[in-house]
């Protein structure tokens, strides 16, 4: 039988700090906004000067970020192998 879970105690709103958190909330969103912004004014330059497709550049910085690789490296092998099938 599982423990008897408790509720969990609620405080009394405090302004300042309800206040407070909202702000560095809206901050935080304003710095994702102006980040995606620049990622893709980055991909946007790499297409422009190089002709790199905006697709492959952001998966190979998403594999980059999320350090799989390796998970990179066993779907374009599984890519390639069906598209020797149909050659």
């Amino acid at each position: 039988m599982a423990p008897k879970k408790e509720p969990k105690q609620i405080n009394a709103i405090n302004p300042e700090d309800v206040a407070k958190t909202i702000h560095t909330i809206v901050s935080l969103m304003e710095s994702v906004d102006a980040s995606r912004e620049l990622i893709s004014d980055k991909l946007k330059y790499l297409k422009e000067t190089y002709g790199l497709p905006v697709a492959d550049v952001r998966a190979a910085a998403t594999a980059l970020k999320k350090q799989n690789i390796d998970e990179l490296d066993e779907k374009t092998k599984r890519i390639q192998e069906l598209v020797d099938l149909c050659l």
